[in-house]
């Protein structure tokens, strides 16, 4: 006997073929229409092939977590948010899961992992990552390779997420800048010696850049592809570029005059400006990993700046403010 169900608004077939229980998705959306369709044409052909015995010859080849993020990414493509979904996918998602088979994935692997997360990030953007990792999923469960989500309605831990504050030793500042490469070395020197915000570093174009008189305009920021003012009024500011920083700012033009790019820094996978921050996020923990320095979040250097300007004793508390943007001492 053939029938349909409803899941998720969409129709699915249900049957039963040499002594085992299939069911399979239409991919239509639940209408009297489609289930008039369903029944005059899938019925018919679900029935001829449940005759020739062409279920249970075979089963489908189980897949790894990759092969429904990339299915999931597909989906996603003519979307507005696709590179947000991208960066989550690649960023968050793949390092974890993506040599696991998907029905060995566990709700407790899924917990340890947004446990992990909550440690680092926002409650708001661990929820963001788990949407869709339960999204990947689901699309597992339309392949009817797993039964059920393991993702869906994780609790979170209700501490309140504050960023560590774990500057870098001058040892440390040497090591990650002599084991960094090109455009990255530039980055981070920048991020060392001036304090500024990823989002502000992306933003960075050549008419900010002032060699002559030494300073770098911070008037906008990069979030989500979307180009605005910094967090803050005060942090519309000059930065003064320090003697060290100079060389790094001006290799940095050269490479930019190749490929004649308007930004500082532009993404070497597109030629084009960064997307957002989290995009440096691959390049900065491989620079920890190579450097051998345990993991830490970017935003350390803008801590490291403010630490070694307190210590050297040449900046007042006052300078060091309005330097970094912050609205009072």
């Amino acid at each position: 006997m053939i029938s349909f169900f409803n899941r998720k608004g969409k129709l699915y077939v249900q049957f039963v073929a040499d002594g085992k229980k299939y069911q399979r998705s239409t991919k239509l959306d639940d209408t009297p229409k489609n289930r008039t369709l369903v029944r005059k044409e899938v019925f018919p052909k679900l029935q001829v092939k449940i005759l020739n015995g062409e279920f249970g010859k075979s089963k489908e080849v189980e897949q790894d977590f990759k092969f429904y993020a990339t299915k999931y990414k597909i989906s996603k493509e003519n979307l507005k948010t696709y590179r947000s979904s991208f960066g989550i996918v690649d960023n968050r998602l793949m390092p974890t899961f993506k040599d696991i088979p998907i029905k060995d994935i566990k709700r407790a692997d899924v917990k340890k992992f947004a446990d992990e997360l909550s440690l680092t990030l926002s409650t708001h953007r661990v929820r963001t990552i788990l949407n869709v990792l339960v999204a990947i999923l689901d699309i597992a469960i339309d392949y009817e390779h797993i039964l059920t989500n393991p993702a869906l309605n994780i609790k979170l831990p209700k501490h309140k997420y504050t960023r560590e504050m774990k500057p870098f030793t001058k040892d440390e500042i040497n090591t990650l800048l002599t084991n960094a490469d090109d455009w990255f070395k530039n980055m981070v020197a920048l991020a060392f010696y001036t304090g500024m915000r990823q989002g502000e570093i992306i933003a960075l174009t050549w008419n900010d850049i002032d060699f002559e008189n030494k300073t770098i305009n911070v008037s906008k920021r990069i979030k989500k592809g979307v180009i605005d003012k910094p967090k803050t009024k005060s942090s519309i500011r000059l930065v003064p570029m320090l003697e060290v920083l100079e060389p790094y700012l001006k290799h940095q033009f050269e490479l930019c005059k190749k490929n004649m790019s308007l930004y500082v820094f532009y993404n070497p996978l597109t030629n084009n400006n960064f997307y957002d921050a989290e995009k440096l996020l691959p390049h900065w923990y491989k620079l920890l990993e190579t450097s051998h320095i345990s993991k830490r979040v970017f935003y350390n250097t803008r801590h490291t700046f403010i630490t070694q300007a307190l210590r050297s004793n040449k900046i007042s508390i006052l300078d060091i403010a309005q330097i970094v943007g912050h609205k009072n001492i």
